[in-house]
């Protein structure tokens, strides 16, 4: 039958002419801001080749409170004892990350997606939100037995960040990760008595500035840090700090003013807060293991140098960078390749007394759309360990 532009649209054998039209811009995604792995805020020790497997820092003690002289004659009246200068030493291990991405070169060359474009662009990604995790680990269990893929590659035959090891033996040496003291809503004794309806309030972070400050922590830029979730921080927002918080704004504190009307943090309380958009977060009942959207989120609270974390760096250090990538031919004819990094990392707490976690309870846990019925269709397009 004859094909017409009248009919090329409705007839069964026009069909066969009409292609969707391929639309290359891509489709946003979502982000990470990382926050937790920058200069301002920890120790920055950039690990350099053939210099060893570990790490061993040194805090030097302070002396003993001085006597008065008892006799002014001065005969026998020296102190009993001298003063003893003491250490405190932190060891961290040199661990390892690994990632790669198996990449075909019929796909490439037919793909009108840059597919080794998008793998080493998403690697580094990747691995910059694991580092960012693992100072998170550091601060609420000190470290977890690693998370280990199985074949599948989407499965993990070892789970990641489920099984707290504070201390583990690498190279033949036992190495104690410190973790932060943890304090939890309202001061109660312990995860267990929180029963869900409590919310975090500028009471427990007047009394956690206090316990921060009695412990010598330095401030950063004139405040401690407060790193908590959207959720926590609008929580922390309902609670009208006994009046404090609202003579405040109604005295013109124009950082408060702001925060409110563009729902941004601000410095309050001794505290400057920044958002963390990949936060820690637990389960009722389930303390020291991550939870996906868990209703008990945690706040590290923190001075400076509390933690100390390696970045990705070249031989000048300090920086952050891309892992360098190894191309790996893994076929005969040379019809795939792979994409891989194994890249060392280190990082600890170094100052335990300068930081806390402060557990709470939120309003607000489950993403936008996140449908109870089907929740591992969000956690692949989160990234989420599934």
């Amino acid at each position: 039958m004859a094909l017409n532009l009248t009919s090329i649209l409705n007839q069964d054998d026009g069909k066969a002419l009409v292609e969707e039209y391929l639309n290359k811009r891509l489709l946003e995604r979502r982000d990470w801001e990382t926050i937790l792995t920058n200069k301002k805020w920890g120790r920055v020790d950039p690990l350099r080749t053939y210099d060893g497997q570990w790490s061993k820092f040194t805090r030097k003690g302070r002396a003993r409170r001085p006597q008065t002289m008892p006799s002014p004659s001065g005969t026998g009246s020296d102190p009993n004892s001298g003063a003893h200068i003491n250490t405190a030493q932190v060891k961290l291990p040199i661990e390892f990350l690994q990632e790669y991405i198996d990449i075909s070169k019929v796909a490439k060359m037919t793909s009108w997606i840059n597919l080794d474009e998008w793998a080493r662009d998403d690697l580094p990604f990747a691995l910059k939100r694991r580092l960012h995790e693992f100072v998170q680990n550091r601060f609420v269990v000190g470290r977890f037995t690693p998370g280990v893929w199985d074949t599948t590659h989407n499965i993990a035959s070892t789970a990641f960040d489920q099984s707290a090891e504070a201390t583990v033996t690498l190279y033949d040496e036992s190495f104690t990760f410190l973790s932060a003291a943890k304090y939890y809503v309202n001061d109660v004794g312990n995860f267990d008595l929180m029963d869900g309806s409590e919310r975090a309030n500028w009471a427990d972070m007047r009394r956690i500035g206090v316990r921060l400050g009695l412990a010598g922590a330095r401030k950063i830029g004139g405040t401690w840090i407060c790193v908590c979730s959207e959720a926590f921080w609008t929580d922390l927002l309902m609670d009208g700090d006994s009046g404090r918080l609202t003579a405040a704004i109604a005295g013109g504190l124009q950082t408060a003013i702001k925060g409110l009307e563009e729902h941004t943090t601000f410095r309050y309380a001794g505290f400057t807060f920044v958002i963390d958009d990949a936060p820690y977060t637990e389960d009722i009942g389930n303390e020291n293991k991550r939870a996906n959207f868990g209703p008990i989120h945690s706040a590290l609270c923190f001075g400076a140098k509390t933690y100390t974390w390696m970045p990705m760096t070249g031989k000048d250090g300090g920086s952050m960078k891309d892992p360098p990538l190894k191309i790996t031919d893994n076929t005969k004819t040379g019809y795939g390749y792979s994409l891989g990094y194994l890249l060392p990392y280190q990082t600890g707490i170094i100052n335990d007394t300068w930081g806390c976690v402060y557990k709470a309870p939120v309003s607000e846990q489950k993403p936008n759309g996140y449908d109870a019925d089907d929740p591992d269709a969000m956690l692949e397009g989160f990234g989420n360990y599934v």
